[in-house]
């Protein structure tokens, strides 16, 4: 068979990587100048700079992914131990420092408040064991929805669904292990992490913690660029051809199938399958052209300053949080207003802190993320409703340092770059620049994101960060890893 795949990020170099490894011709077509999407780099005054992933967990998702295809993933890409895992600082100077191992992070947080050790490990055996009663059916396996529940393989989980606690929200079920406000905020604020809202996003999600504590933080040797060069070499090596600077500009059909795709060159491409590595959305409106609704409750998007700074001894991690003293106006913001909260919980990450080659002597390259509401203007839309990012980098900039003032934390900004909801809509096809389409904000959400087979044309898939099982590295590996199953059973049909 001839497949095309629209979108080079992770997920769909994944997906080329098995149907190529199968015997299939794979062309994967990416608008951008590199492969990768979201996971992506800019270099600027002798920094390295990650513009989407700054951590990898599930590391056993990317063994799997070079395991299925004959090869070793420490052959293509190394990974370190992150500890402390990250640093979390409150605005009353208080300070949490979260070691790599599971014991250890007992350990810290009993000497943080004291008592408060015996819940973290009750909350995190309550969290593991969802996560083991879930991965196969929401995470590893295609996804039937409701229908799961009904098929005899997961029978046995019916007796313990309550444990799931699908009618509770992730931050009641959090004050229900932790009285310490400031624990309670630390473990709230892991719904961000497929760009949720921990008041209002069920508390199933307590797997997310338990994915990052019990299995670890991890980063590759030469930042997170190197997981996709490592992709790619391997795509390569398999017979993948990938086209870059290759916009897609409709995916063609007849009937109930997808007959090709056309290039902005004018170009066709037939295939006898398309992958869609591209926001499901746009996918739907922009690429098929079909009349679907806009999706409601996106998830989060996100302001991002890159930056080159002096060196200075501010006692920072790896990873670095800032929190919020409102954390409930945070969310209200994100869900109303145009712009971010300033006084917003902040993420500085400083990769130069696991691999000095990063950045420059002399200098740091800090990567700055303040959640922002999803309304950046996409390249398809005719942006008449006008951006709200433009003509703000100062003042973004400004606050940002302001807030980090607010902690005792004043950087020497040598050179700086703004990534905004604008640059994520238009640069990765990304609708109003959600970082993962749909948010979780509801005890239905895993059962309606969209599954990698398409409902509206019988070859096409979808993979990524809007598709099932979700957002980040392993969940959107896992989805090409899915789809090139699925396509690869269909044609032994």
């Amino acid at each position: 068979m001839r497949v095309a795949v629209v979108g080079a990020g992770i997920g769909g170099l994944v997906s080329a990587i098995q149907l190529a490894h199968a015997g299939h011709t794979v062309d994967v077509f990416e608008q951008g100048p590199r492969v990768g999407g979201k996971c992506n780099v800019s270099e600027f005054d002798g920094c390295s700079f990650e513009t989407g992933p700054t951590l990898l967990t599930m590391p056993f998702v990317l063994d799997d992914v070079f395991r299925r295809v004959g090869r070793r993933r420490e052959d293509y890409i190394k990974l370190h131990r992150v500890n402390p895992a990250c640093q979390y600082r409150w605005s009353d100077g208080s300070r949490l420092d979260m070691p790599f191992e599971l014991e250890d992070v007992i350990s810290a947080i009993e000497g943080f408040a004291p008592g408060a050790g015996v819940n973290a490990r009750a909350y995190l055996e309550h969290a593991r064991e969802v996560y083991e009663m879930t991965k196969d059916v929401f995470i590893f396996s295609p996804f039937d929805g409701f229908m799961e529940f009904l098929k005899p393989r997961n029978l046995g989980m019916l007796p313990r669904l309550h444990r799931l606690r699908f009618a509770s929200t992730l931050h009641r079920h959090n004050a229900s292990y932790f009285t310490d406000k400031r624990l309670l905020q630390l473990f709230d604020r892991f719904a961000t992490y497929n760009g949720s809202n921990p008041f209002k996003a069920p508390a199933t999600l307590m797997v997310i913690p338990w994915v990052e504590i019990g299995f670890g933080a991890w980063y590759p040797e030469g930042g997170m660029y190197s997981i996709v060069r490592g992709l790619e070499k391997l795509a390569i090596e398999c017979g993948v051809n990938i086209s870059t600077e290759c916009r897609v500009r409709s995916i063609e059909h007849a009937g109930k199938r997808a007959t090709g795709i056309l290039l902005d060159n004018d170009t066709r491409v037939a295939c006898d399958h398309v992958v869609s590595n591209a926001d499901v959305y746009v996918t739907q409106k922009h690429l098929l052209g079909l009349p679907v609704r806009e999706p409601r409750d996106l998830s989060c998007s996100g302001v991002v300053i890159q930056a080159s700074v002096d060196v200075q001894s501010f006692g920072l991690a790896h990873h670095n949080i800032f929190f919020a003293d409102d954390y409930e106006r945070e969310f209200r913001v994100l869900e109303n207003g145009r712009h971010h909260d300033s006084k917003a919980t902040m993420y500085v990450s400083r990769s130069c802190a696991a691999d000095g080659s990063l950045a420059a002597e002399g200098r740091e390259n800090w990567f700055i993320l303040m959640n922002a509401p999803p309304n950046g203007v996409s390249a398809h839309l005719d942006g008449s409703a006008g951006s709200h990012w433009n003509g703000h980098d100062e003042h973004i900039v400004a606050s940002a340092v302001q807030r980090l003032h607010d902690f005792g934390i004043s950087p020497s900004i040598r050179e700086y770059r703004i990534r905004t909801p604008d640059t994520m809509a238009t640069q990765w096809s990304s609708f109003r620049g959600a970082l993962y389409g749909a948010s979780s904000n509801s005890p239905l959400s895993a059962f309606l994101r969209p599954r990698q087979k398409s409902l509206d044309l019988e070859n096409l898939w979808y993979v990524g960060g809007s598709a099932h099982p979700g957002g980040g590295i392993p969940l959107v590996a896992t989805s090409g890893m899915i789809s090139a199953d699925l396509i690869i059973e269909s044609s032994s049909l």
